[in-house]
């Protein structure tokens, strides 16, 4: 039985080489990720100036250097895109982008503290704990909303992306769920109750410091341990265990993401006509989102975050987006639009 199934996996990556040769360009794909970067950042440069400075930190350094900025980075959209969609490296590409991102955000910080204030975006600090983005505007009763707006914003556009290619904590969860070559099993059940546990509790323990007129000093305190278990949760469940705990059962935001994107057009889908069921593409999941009963039902389960790579892994080629139904071209406009928002993030997000 075993050298049937190695059969046919050969006879499926010989089918796929044959698919790769003959794949043509998708331009408009390509067009998308290179429109996408242009819409959010050209107006940016050319009328956006919070506290009075660029938000392009090239132009902060000199005179016209956020178009310069600009145009390299439509090169890095259109390449980065091409790249995942005419290597097929969904897999190995996007957690090395999502790093590459989360790496620069706290550059700029840390570059902000010691070097130049010009890397920070207005030199008002805030924490960057996801679970601010909701507790923050809660515990202040109002005030800044940007973060919100935004976070609703990338919902709208991408659907759960955030949780997969755009938080920049997100990515060091991943990389320490990839620790582990193969995922252990973890209870669903338990996952999901203790995620949405976790967002009502974040919210009520804002309204109550809110109304009990909790000091500044105290609310930061409870964020900075916030923050600093959420990092032992990555290493003591998501590094041991082989699948992201934190994004998927203790962050906040990642239970609203998911919530909400319940909402967006798109699921990844298994034609049960092609697919073997080798149950390869539940090892490839991090986010608990593809067991063998999801594969049955033909749908990623409720953790889905379109992260795609489970796409790599499917010698049959059975597993699809599916946009209002269609699948056609469903993944290559997404990823493109996902990576010119990559890229717009890139440019603009820093504290």
């Amino acid at each position: 039985m075993s050298k049937v199934k190695r059969l046919n996996v050969k006879q499926f990556n010989f089918n796929s080489d044959l698919n790769q040769q003959s794949k043509t360009i998708n331009y408009i794909a390509l067009s998308l990720s290179l429109i996408v970067p242009l819409f959010f950042l050209v107006p940016v440069q050319l009328f956006v100036r919070p506290y009075g400075r660029p938000m392009l930190l090239a132009e902060r350094f000199f005179h016209n250097g956020g178009w310069i900025e600009i145009f390299f980075l439509e090169i890095y959209s259109v390449t980065l895109t091409y790249i995942i969609l005419y290597k097929e490296q969904i897999k190995k590409v996007r957690i090395r982008y999502w790093l590459f991102f989360s790496v620069i955000f706290f550059s700029q910080l840390i570059l902000g503290l010691l070097v130049s204030e010009k890397f920070l975006m207005s030199g008002k600090l805030h924490f960057p704990i996801p679970a601010l983005i909701i507790a923050g505007p809660v515990y202040r009763g109002g005030g800044n909303l940007f973060m919100p707006i935004l976070l609703l914003s990338t919902i709208v556009i991408l659907g759960p992306a955030w949780c997969s290619h755009l938080c920049y904590i997100g990515a060091w969860d991943a990389l320490a769920a990839r620790h582990k070559k193969k995922p252990k099993p973890f209870s669903r059940k338990f996952s999901m109750i203790f995620r949405y546990s976790m967002l009502v509790g974040v919210i009520l323990v804002a309204y109550l410091m809110n109304r009990l007129g909790v000091s500044v000093v105290v609310a930061t305190t409870f964020a900075i341990l916030f923050g600093i278990l959420s990092l032992a949760l990555m290493y003591l469940f998501s590094w041991r265990f082989g699948y992201m705990f934190h994004c998927t059962t203790f962050c906040p935001i990642g239970s609203l993401v998911t919530l909400l994107s319940k909402l967006y057009p798109a699921r990844i889908r298994i034609d049960h006509n092609t697919c073997t069921f080798c149950n390869l593409c539940t090892v490839s999941c991090r986010y608990n989102a593809l067991s063998p009963q999801d594969i049955k039902k033909g749908v990623a389960g409720w953790n889905c975050t379109l992260c795609g790579d489970c796409l790599d892994s499917c010698h049959a080629n059975s597993i699809y987006l599916s946009f209002f139904g269609s699948k056609k071209n469903a993944w290559e406009y997404y990823i493109a639009a996902v990576i010119g928002v990559h890229t717009v993030f890139l440019a603009l997000a820093r504290i």
